[in-house]
C-alpha cells in the first residue's frame, strides 16, 4: 500500500501522514482560536468602567463564548482527524 505524502517518519511502524499534520495543524488552531477568544472576553471586560460593566457582561460574555466554543469545536475535528 502507497502512503500518500509521508512527511516524516520517526517510526516505521506508525508513519506519519498529511491526515496527521492537518489534524496536528487544526488542533493547535481550535486551541489557539478558543483561548484567545476566552482571553479577549475577559480583558475586554475588566477594562470596561465598573458602571458600564453590567450592561456590557452579556454581549462580552457571548461572542467570548462563540469564540471558545467555535475553537473547541474545530480542536475536537483536528482530533479526530488524527
Amino acid at each position: 500500500m502507497i502512503l500518500l505524502a509521508a512527511v516524516f517518519t520517526p517510526s516505521q511502524h506508525h508513519p506519519l501522514t498529511w491526515a496527521d499534520f492537518f489534524g496536528y495543524l487544526l488542533l493547535l488552531a481550535g486551541t489557539a482560536a478558543a483561548l484567545i477568544g476566552g482571553y479577549a472576553a475577559i480583558s475586554t471586560y475588566r477594562s470596561l468602567d465598573p458602571s458600564r460593566r453590567r450592561g456590557q457582561i452579556l454581549p462580552v460574555t457571548l461572542t467570548g463564548g462563540c469564540f471558545v466554543i467555535a475553537g473547541l469545536a474545530v480542536a475536537a475535528f483536528g482530533v479526530w482527524i488524527f
